[in-house]
């Protein structure tokens, strides 16, 4: 990587400050702002108009933002209003983040920022997904009183996330059913060895499966739909956004929204895809 490359590190929780040492590792100059609660060897900025200034690339967190109004900065001593973080960052420069909001894109042109989001990245999607499948079986076999191996189980999706946790919990054993909508994905599971069941009928279906896991962030599980399912039937919700379990749920089995879990989980290997991803991303733009 280029030595004479300068990256602002703004905000976000640990993942960030892997992602910064991995980029210092790297060869890259690293400032950071808004991780001061976190111990780590990376120089810490007061001024961010400072750090920004000698910056080549300003990386923003993932999520950038939890309301649309203040940077997601967790680690920070005080809050940074988002509008207050683009004012500093001049114009010209390219900028990265997690989830960026569409609100910002418009603030961004205007001030002439390059703003790129590399969630949006299929690489980075794929990545995420390891981290999210082992993060929700670790859960499943904390709060399940039985194996995983010959346990029915239903995952509704058969996405990126859907799909790295179906070949996980089959690996372990379990008897996997994915749920989908498109026929392509019907014949994919199926092709896989996969029982299947399409997701825009599951009314009375449930009841056959202790374990059922969303990567669906539609409304899909309806108080009908759950209403056969056992008061001691176990749903992960893995969705991000609203998700997909009504706000009922609760009364109807056991429910866990287990969100963001890269992060949660195993957030150096999520700083490491995240790394990857925006090295790719800095070499297609010719930063490094």
């Amino acid at each position: 990587m280029n030595h004479t490359r300068t990256a602002a590190i703004v905000g976000g929780d640990v993942r960030q400050v892997f992602l910064g040492e991995l980029l210092a590792a790297d060869g890259m100059r690293v400032g950071t702002v808004g991780l001061e609660r976190h111990v780590c060897e990376l120089p810490i900025f007061c001024d961010m108009a400072a750090l920004f200034a000698e910056a080549d690339v300003v990386l923003l967190p993932m999520p950038v933002t939890r309301d649309e109004t203040y940077l997601h900065a967790p680690l920070a001593n005080a809050p940074y209003r988002l509008k207050d973080v683009l004012d500093a960052i001049p114009a010209g420069t390219s900028v990265y983040g997690g989830a960026i909001p569409q609100t910002l894109y418009e603030p961004a042109r205007r001030r002439e920022i390059r703003l790129y989001d590399y969630l949006k990245q299929e690489e980075l999607a794929l990545l995420n997904a390891i981290p999210t499948a082992e993060g929700a079986i670790q859960i499943a076999m904390e709060q399940l009183p039985v194996t995983i191996h010959d346990l029915p189980v239903l995952v509704i999706g058969a996405g990126r996330i859907g799909s790295a946790v179906a070949m996980r919990l089959r690996g372990l054993g379990a008897r996997v059913t994915v749920s989908a909508r498109r026929e392509a994905d019907f014949a994919r599971m199926y092709s896989a060895g996969y029982h299947c069941l399409d997701t825009r009928r599951l009314e009375g279906q449930l009841h056959a499966f202790p374990l059922i896991i969303n990567t669906v962030p539609a409304d899909i599980l309806s108080r009908a739909v759950l209403a056969d399912c056992a008061p001691d039937t176990l749903l992960l919700d893995l969705a991000s956004g609203e998700g997909g379990v009504c706000e009922d749920a609760k009364n109807l089995c056991r429910v866990i929204h287990a969100l963001s879990l890269p992060g949660k989980v195993a957030p150096k290997s999520a700083a490491a895809a995240i790394a990857q991803t925006v090295r790719h991303m800095l070499e297609r733009e010719g930063l490094i």
